[in-house]
């Protein structure tokens, strides 16, 4: 459809849309008398075109390129040259992906937002007979912590728990401060006996902050037995303190 696209960006000004860097992301070469130059966006999306097509050599010339333009690459520019080298390289050695490979480009996506093709790719960990592990869900879980959503963040642990991986200590320790931000102490009470029950070794900071937030909202016997609960597990090396207020 290249033909077309052309038409219409040839068409654009009698269209009165203004040709933009944007719209020149459809094209590699256009004639100078456009006077536009590619952006970042446009030389991320040739590159990913170039490593889709095998070509990952010009890819990789390419970056020398992009900042020959003054324009630095972002982590978008490298990650999609890493993970084009590293299919290269494990293809020519014939080494499949296991599910350290699938968890390093979920970590990727999600650190630069891409979290619907994070979701697709966790799929794909699925559909490929790849069990995913508490590093998986860790990263499923943190970026939606990061986005302040607390009922996503709960719905990837509840997920996680469901397919026979338990929670370990980074889980606990992003949930359970969030659902004090969220001032939803409930839940993170029923996260501190999670741990505790679990044997799950939670920092004291941590289960101390649920007992004093429990305390400050007059729910002194809610933390009194969190209290209680934690002296009773072997696991917690320390002692929480109760300080409540006449």
């Amino acid at each position: 459809m290249y033909d077309h696209a052309r038409k219409l960006f040839d068409e654009m000004p009698q269209l009165d849309c203004q040709r933009t860097v944007y719209s020149f992301n459809l094209f590699r070469e256009l004639p100078e008398k456009l006077s536009i130059v590619p952006n970042l966006i446009s030389y991320n999306l040739e590159m990913k075109a170039l490593c889709k097509a095998g070509s990952v050599y010009s890819a990789v010339l390419l970056m020398d390129e992009i900042e020959k333009h003054g324009i630095m690459p972002d982590i978008v520019t490298c990650n999609t040259l890493l993970k084009a080298l590293c299919d290269i390289m494990m293809e020519k050695r014939n080494i499949l992906p296991d599910i350290c490979s699938y968890d390093i480009r979920l970590r990727d996506l999600l650190k630069v937002a891409e979290i619907s093709k994070a979701i697709q790719l966790f799929e794909e960990i699925v559909k490929k007979d790849f069990i995913p592990d508490k590093f998986s869900y860790n990263n499923m879980i943190k970026v939606y912590v990061d986005e302040g959503n607390l009922e996503q963040a709960n719905m990837w642990r509840q997920k996680m728990v469901q397919n026979d991986c338990l929670p370990d200590s980074a889980t606990f320790h992003m949930l359970i401060p969030f659902a004090c931000d969220m001032k939803k102490l409930d839940f993170a009470l029923h996260l501190c006996t999670k741990a505790i029950d679990s044997q799950v070794l939670v920092y004291r900071h941590v289960m101390q902050r649920v007992v004093d937030d429990l305390v400050e909202q007059s729910k002194i016997e809610k933390a009194k037995e969190l209290v209680k609960s934690a002296k009773s597990c072997k696991k917690f090396c320390y002692k929480l303190s109760l300080a409540v207020r006449n």
